[in-house]
């Protein structure tokens, strides 16, 4: 442990300078871009972990820019460890530049810091650490994609294309001791044709930009607003951005105006029913056929992540986190007949729920070395609303880098983690791997 130890020390100041590297590409996604599957971004943040496996003489796989693999060690059984390099918009409210790593107080900071280049940067040195120190009697194969957060198509197309399966392992993209389930999740459009009289009240409204971010802005007109000579009203809304998974953690700039535009009553404002109908669906007492809770997998939650009204079209795009007691088509249908005639519901995407018994041998030995390594934590394992890479595979968990009792940032302003953490974090796994390789 000591030689680990040191290890990272000597090669912290190369960690943090490729990390700060990786941080600096913008990697939103941006479908078919030059040729790409999710953007040119996206692609030059693969060349640059293929440019580091090449340095570190690590095998390695370009999977046609959807995503790489990289692999050492030797066996018939693989170990799989999925990362992703896509993140979600920097939103507002930053105190630093997002896209620009940069350390101050002890902590890092910088969009993706911890969801989840930070983690990549980790997998790739650990790679290299182990290739170096050990004699691992299994393979580990890390998996960089580049599409988690809008749809995960990368993994689809790691399946699709037959690559080899791991017969078991961890995405370091969640939370300690170990996440054993995921809720199903539902990426639902909604939309319908508009007819406006602009030489009556209407309204168009903007908001949001993911459907997996709680939206921290959004902005409202109302025209022909004759009220103290105003012909129209401008209204605006600055919330707090969050994961969907929680959106209790945030606050929704999109629904909280919402809230306020509906105040004024007693006017004919002629597109605001669609208001009304969104602000109906959020209120969890009114549609409780929704809403389901099971004891294992908790509650449903909704974010409405994107709303856009003009003349023409009513869009949203919303996050639906489900438990097993309801279905995806269930959930359809529920929203076709909420809203009605002339609406579309459309699945854009979609995530079944995974589970993995908690006496499983992935569970024990990820629990076995935070025992070795003296690391005591209170929580059992859990399950999440999140999503991760995980779901694609049997006998895959979450596993880190971020405890439940400390705020990240993650898919919010000022992501961060702490200069101790991360160097925790490359010492956790370099022995959880060992653990797995045994």
């Amino acid at each position: 442990m000591e030689n680990i130890c040191k290890i990272i020390e000597n090669e912290f100041k190369n960690i943090i300078k490729d990390l700060s590297t990786l941080i600096s590409i913008k990697t939103i996604e941006n479908i078919r871009e030059n040729g790409t599957p999710f953007g040119s971004e996206n692609k030059k943040a693969l060349e640059f972990i293929i440019e580091k496996a090449k340095e570190f003489g690590i095998k390695y796989k370009n999977l046609d820019d959807y995503l790489c693999w990289l692999e050492i060690g030797k066996g018939n059984e693989m170990i799989g460890i999925p990362v992703h390099l896509d993140v979600v918009p920097e939103g507002e409210g930053w105190e630093t530049e997002p896209f620009k790593l940069e350390e101050k107080d002890g902590y890092f900071y910088g969009r993706g810091v911890v969801d989840n280049k930070g983690p990549a940067i980790m997998m790739l040195y650990i790679l290299k650490f182990l290739k170096e120190n050990e004699k691992l009697h299994k393979r580990v194969r890390v998996i960089f994609g580049t599409n988690e957060e809008t749809g995960m198509k990368c993994i689809k197309y790691y399946l699709d294309k037959k690559e080899e399966v791991p017969i078991m392992g961890f995405t370091p993209d969640a939370l300690y001791p170990v996440v054993i389930g995921e809720k199903g999740r539902l990426h639902i459009k909604i939309f319908k044709n508009l007819k406006i009289e602009k030489e009556k009240e209407y309204l168009k409204f903007i908001g949001g930009k993911k459907s997996n971010v709680v939206p921290d802005y959004a902005e409202c007109s109302v025209y022909n607003y004759e009220n103290n000579n105003k012909k129209q009203l401008n209204l605006n809304y600055k919330g707090a951005a969050c994961h969907a998974s929680t959106p209790e953690k945030g606050i929704n700039a999109i629904t909280e105006l919402i809230k306020i535009i509906l105040l004024n009553k007693g006017r004919v404002i002629q597109n605001i029913e669609i208001l009304e109908k969104i602000n109906k669906l959020v209120t969890e007492e009114e549609n409780e056929g929704l809403y389901k809770i099971s004891e294992k997998f908790g509650k449903l939650t909704l974010n409405i992540g994107i709303l856009s009204i003009d003349e023409k079209k009513f869009t949203s795009e919303i996050d639906i986190r489900y438990p097993e007691v309801i279905s995806e088509q269930e959930i359809k249908e529920y929203l076709q007949n909420f809203f009605g005639n002339g609406y579309e519901i459309k699945i854009l995407n979609s995530k079944p729920l995974h589970y993995v018994e908690e006496n499983s041998i992935i569970v024990n030995k990820l629990l076995n070395t935070l025992t070795q390594l003296k690391i005591i934590l209170e929580e059992k394992p859990m399950i999440i609303g999140g999503g991760t890479y995980a779901s694609y595979f049997d006998n895959m968990v979450g596993f880190g880098p971020k405890y439940q009792n400390i705020r990240t940032g993650g898919h919010g302003k000022n992501e961060n983690i702490s200069k101790e953490e991360f160097k925790k974090n490359l010492f956790i796994y370099y022995n959880a791997i060992l653990e797995l390789c045994k």
